[in-house]
């Protein structure tokens, strides 16, 4: 894909504005992000199943132990709170794994249940927000150079690279990460972009397609090369994919302190659905 003219897209230029009448998702599609955004470990060789004792959707990573291991989709009756987290501790540390949970605001019961496990001394790790739309925006025209792809089985470690470099990721787990890549986009749960400048590698996105739901996640630039709207650009190529298998709606996750990804998301359509936080026990 070859964008035909040099043109570039204003940073002031606002995407389609019917968006603003689009439903609100509806509670099943808020439970389908929230379990989507739990399970991304899978695309990097992680198993999830749904653990009815604990009442919690239980994530491990291949091996344990590389910050994907955790337990989501909380919905437990407030007088059993002491009792079920005691019981989760209980379990990942038998697993070798640290304990943690996703919490997701307005999803996850009690309601109070940030309050409730910090007060019990758990410590947040991170906070996002996932934002939804259902929507797609046009593919800015960029530079002339840019070429975009989809990653295959013969770019899979091309990407990873990219990827790593991108996000700053350990060297020590490339051979997992492309074997999950090549796994997703074998399995037809994974895509990932990739576009090149000059035929070199500058920026990335993936799109991820489990339980009927498509999420954008891993949008990212090369560091020498941001600034150049090249994350709106493939981010805006990957929105029109995920649309166009006939889903709903897209969602993608956002730091809360990362203002300047937030408003390109939001030029580019994409409205806040729920913020969610990561949660570590105490050692005990």
């Amino acid at each position: 894909m070859r964008p035909s003219a040099p043109t570039r897209r204003p940073e002031s230029a606002q995407s389609r504005r019917d968006d603003e009448a689009s439903p609100e998702p509806s509670a099943q599609e808020l439970d389908d992000i929230e379990r989507h955004l739990a399970v991304l470990p899978l695309h990097a060789g992680g198993r999830a199943w749904q653990d009815d004792d604990l009442g919690l959707l239980i994530v491990r990573a291949e091996p344990p132990g590389q910050g994907h291991d955790l337990a989501a989709m909380v919905r437990w009756p407030a007088g059993e709170l002491r009792d079920r987290l005691a019981a989760l501790e209980r379990h990942a540390r038998a697993d070798g794994t640290w304990p943690s949970l996703l919490l997701a605001e307005g999803l996850s019961r009690p309601a109070d249940l940030p309050a409730r496990v910090a007060e019990a001394g758990w410590s947040q790790l991170r906070q996002e927000t996932t934002m939804w739309t259902r929507r797609p925006v046009a593919v800015p025209h960029l530079d002339p150079r840019l070429r975009l792809e989809a990653a295959t089985e013969r770019s899979v470690a091309e990407y990873e690279a990219l990827e790593r470099r991108i996000f700053g990721l350990p060297a020590w787990d490339a051979a997992g990460r492309v074997r999950g890549l090549s796994a997703g986009i074998a399995g037809g749960t994974l895509r990932a972009f990739l576009v090149r400048s000059g035929g070199v590698a500058v920026a990335v996105a993936r799109l991820s397609l489990l339980y009927g739901s498509a999420g954008l996640y891993g949008i990212g630039v090369a560091p020498e090369r941001r600034r150049e709207g090249l994350g709106g650009f493939v981010t805006a190529v990957a929105m029109r994919a995920a649309l166009a298998r006939g889903g709903s709606l897209v969602w993608l996750s956002v730091e809360n302190d990362n203002a300047a990804a937030r408003r390109l998301y939001e030029r580019l359509g994409f409205r806040p659905a729920f913020g969610w936080s990561r949660w570590l026990a105490p050692p005990r």
